[in-house]
């Protein structure tokens, strides 16, 4: 990925374009005597998706001068822990959605089982990348998945899900804030941990990344609340206003109220991200011209 001065829309979307490819010849090297489950994951790979993830990855990557290939490998397996999130999230047991970025959810579109299963595969897939990958050496393979483990259990997005889906309405809003951080920001930070396994930082520099990581992470989620509470619900591509009966902060606030939220988290990133640039003013603009981006996204 080449380093630009600025950023803007066209750049994610070439991005995704190329991404979706090695993500889909990803897939289709798997190799079982079950059809169904390929179809599936193959089915929900091309819904798309701006894969803001694999992008983030890439642009800091690029930044740290870490090999394409290996960020590519990191990129795969952090989009498929994501993807495996969304199948599960959809089901009726969780948020029962019919629709995901305007097409059939994985279960409406074959069945619940194939639904589950996918998106185990999903997950078993994301392990699978880094254990096979040909960049890493043994021990940079059993970190990372170290790290993957633990932003997809019990201390990452697993816990989050639980809490939101059983964390009363009434919770406050730093309690809200803590399942953010599981259930949203362990799968951004984790976009710039795996990095700090093939590339030596200062105590400082690595703190400065997980909250960056944290801060973009609490800004999608909130972002996306806001979406489900005042958003379009064509342009959003699914139904909106599920989450009024659960702990949310966009119904928790005004919409003036969350706009000023959220503006005080991008604040706080964007003096972190200054402290992590230092000098580089160009990547500082980049990386906030994306954080702006992720806040006026639509889908």
């Amino acid at each position: 990925m080449k380093i630009s001065a600025t950023f803007d829309e066209t750049q994610i979307k070439a991005f995704s374009l190329n991404f979706d490819k090695k993500l889909l010849r990803h897939i289709e090297k798997l190799k079982s005597p079950d059809k169904r489950i390929k179809k599936a994951l193959l089915y929900f790979a091309k819904t798309g998706g701006k894969r803001i993830r694999p992008f983030l990855l890439h642009y800091m990557g690029s930044f740290l001068n870490i090999k394409p290939s290996l960020l590519d490998d990191f990129a795969l397996s952090i989009e498929c822990v994501h993807l495996h999130s969304l199948i599960h999230d959809d089901l009726p047991s969780m948020d029962n959605d019919d629709y995901r970025r305007g097409r059939l959810t994985v279960h409406k579109k074959f069945d619940e089982a194939t639904a589950v299963l996918a998106g185990d595969m999903f997950q078993v897939l994301s392990v699978k990348t880094i254990a096979e990958s040909k960049y890493l050496t043994a021990s940079q393979k059993v970190n990372s998945i170290q790290m993957l483990s633990k932003a997809n259990g019990m201390e990452g997005l697993i816990a989050g899900q639980s809490l939101d889906i059983y964390m009363k309405k009434n919770s406050t809003i730093k309690q809200i804030e803590e399942m953010y951080l599981l259930k949203t920001g362990a799968l951004f930070s984790l976009c710039f941990n795996l990095l700090l396994n093939v590339k030596n930082l200062n105590v400082s520099k690595k703190r400065e990344l997980k909250i960056i990581g944290n801060t973009i992470g609490k800004i999608f989620q909130v972002t996306d609340d806001m979406l489900d509470r005042w958003g379009n619900e064509r342009e959003v591509g699914k139904k909106i206003k599920k989450d009024s009966k659960k702990a949310s902060i966009a119904y928790k606030l005004s919409r003036i109220e969350c706009s000023k939220y959220l503006k005080q988290i991008q604040n706080k990133n964007y003096k972190t991200m200054e402290k992590f640039f230092g000098t580089n003013k160009e990547a500082l603009l980049y990386m906030s011209s994306l954080v702006n981006f992720i806040v006026n996204r639509v889908k």
